[in-house]
């Protein structure tokens, strides 16, 4: 029998002689379990399922209907005897209120226990029928709204003359399954999204898995929490595209809503099974219709021009439709992101949002252009298989973070911020910056003995601070402060051993205007004062 059967009682003889009776009757589990105590037993269900216990009544430590109570939460169809050799109707009524299947008396005769164990085990085998009934007809009823809506929506999208009578009663159907989704008030963007070719072009997924593709796509779209409500579609003309509808009240929020659930779905896909999504999207709409379908279709054929893995909205289709759209600087940039050249891509950002540009578009260019290179860094990253969470979660949250900002230099710096983080996380270096940092050290060298502030210095290579002294402590494993620190007292102890200048005089010449400040950074470096030493080494 596929059951575990646990037997409690502290009596070690009467669960052995318990045992030795189910193996005369012939009655076989999968495990049976011993538990000398209530606390034993509990135990052992934290950490294995029980179809079937079998308790005394007093135990030491808890007795047999407490410890009912306190199991009976962890496995809600468990079925319970109980055992005693007191035949009080008080403690048969509470084990009765409490499901147990049998109050048995000891000692019991042979018959009277087969007689229960197989009455126990055909009601667990009646309640996992009844389960199964459920969840069949549980799967049926999804399926069969999952069908109707399919069908549903199909038809809204790819009909291009509907009757006003019909579209409401297709609306009403609709909204008898999905009530908060068919609202009235809500505004509807309709998304179709396409299994690019490359996906199959890889050693993991053919032509054939396409059913398998989809349904994981749908399924993994179904988790992804969002404030707007949402539900997806296979397209039934065209297996490599799915239609996803998305619904709230606020068209910016919507917006929002919908670049950051297609690109947690796209860093999924592309990540975990090298499976590469489009999507295009109409304009909001408050009744779906084959114009939206029409809409999402153009805003799709934009990767034709401007590249897959993106995401194309239908009203950004005069900003990707201009002669002076910067596919070039976008191509380059993301090259740039690729050698993680810092330097570059500061330059890039800045063209890509200048004022020039700003002129010649509406606000709309900003939105595509911010997602567009998040949308870069991100691939780029995915590209490479790294998989720190701390990295996806700033880029994830920084689509959403545009409105926060208030000025293109703002946006301009936490854009480029982004991609320095990305790349500090995961020990990436600017390959620029390595030069800038040997370039630095030379100033040091040069300019040890004046005033020399990181920030300056940082400025002077054209890097951020916390950039600047992040990379000089990955290339020469040490901070840029005890660098400078370093390379003063080794200068010091030239000085003290090849002349004959006075401690004030060697504290000025390594950039130290004060001699005690002096005295104190060159003991803890090198143990001695600066006299010992030079009494030491001469």
């Amino acid at each position: 029998m596929n059951y575990r059967l646990l037997i409690i009682d502290d009596e070690e003889l009467i669960r052995k002689g318990f045992l030795a009776r189910l193996k005369y009757l012939n009655l076989e589990f999968e495990e049976i379990l011993e538990a000398s105590s209530g606390q034993e037993a509990l135990t052992i269900l934290q950490e294995k399922s029980v179809e079937i216990v079998v308790t005394d009544i007093h135990m030491p430590d808890m007795d047999g209907l407490t410890f009912i109570e306190k199991a009976k939460p962890l496995y809600p169809h468990m079925k319970f005897i109980i055992l005693s050799g007191y035949a009080e109707f008080a403690y048969a009524e509470q084990a009765i209120s409490l499901g147990a299947k049998a109050y048995l008396l000891k000692p019991l005769s042979n018959d009277e226990l087969k007689k229960v164990m197989e009455k126990t085990i055909q009601s667990l085998q009646e309640d996992e029928m009844i389960r199964n009934t459920i969840s069949s007809q549980t799967k049926l009823q999804k399926e069969k709204e999952q069908y109707t809506l399919e069908k549903g929506i199909h038809a809204l999208v790819s009909k291009q003359v509907m009757e006003t009578e019909e579209k409401g009663l297709l609306y009403e159907m609709l909204k008898s399954d999905h009530p908060r989704f068919f609202s009235s008030g809500c505004l509807h963007f309709l998304g179709i999204i396409n299994i690019d070719g490359r996906s199959y072009s890889g050693s993991k997924f053919g032509h054939e898995d396409i059913e398998l593709i989809r349904f994981s796509i749908r399924n993994v779209f179904s988790e992804i929490v969002s404030a707007c409500d949402k539900v997806m579609v296979d397209n039934l003309s065209n297996y490599n595209q799915l239609f996803a509808v998305f619904s709230l009240e606020r068209e910016k929020l919507l917006r929002n809503e919908i670049e950051q659930i297609f690109l947690k779905l796209q860093n999924i896909f592309e990540k975990q099974m090298d499976i590469f999504l489009t999507m295009g999207l109409s304009k909001s709409t408050l009744h779906l219709s084959a114009a939206s379908k029409n809409e999402a279709m153009e805003a799709l054929k934009q990767r034709l021009v401007y590249g897959t893995s993106n995401i194309y909205f239908y009203e950004d289709a005069r900003i990707f439709s201009a002669e002076q759209f910067p596919t070039a600087a976008l191509n380059m940039l993301y090259h740039y992101i690729e050698r993680h050249d810092i330097g570059n891509i500061q330059t890039l950002i800045h063209e890509i949002f200048s004022e020039e540009k700003l002129f010649k578009y509406n606000v709309t260019y900003i939105r595509v252009m911010w997602v567009r290179i998040l949308n870069m860094v991100l691939r780029n990253f995915n590209s490479k298989g790294i998989h720190n969470p701390k990295s996806m979660e700033k880029l994830l949250s920084s689509f959403s973070i545009l409105d926060e900002l208030h000025s293109v230099e703002e946006m301009e710096g936490y854009l480029i911020n982004v991609v320095m983080e990305c790349m500090q996380n995961e020990g990436a270096v600017d390959t620029n910056a390595r030069n800038k940092i040997m370039l630095a050290i030379q100033y040091i060298q040069e300019n040890y003995n004046e005033n020399i502030a990181i920030n300056e210095l940082a400025e002077r290579y054209g890097m951020s601070p916390n950039y600047f002294s992040s990379v000089f402590k990955k290339e020469l494993k040490q901070s840029t402060v005890n660098y400078i620190t370093e390379f003063r007292i080794k200068k010091a102890r030239e000085y003290l051993v090849e002349t004959d200048k006075s401690v004030v005089e060697i504290a000025k010449k390594v950039g130290y205007e004060d001699s005690q400040y002096f005295f104190r950074v060159f003991k803890k470096s090198t143990g001695l004062t600066p006299l010992q030493y030079r009494q030491q080494n001469r």
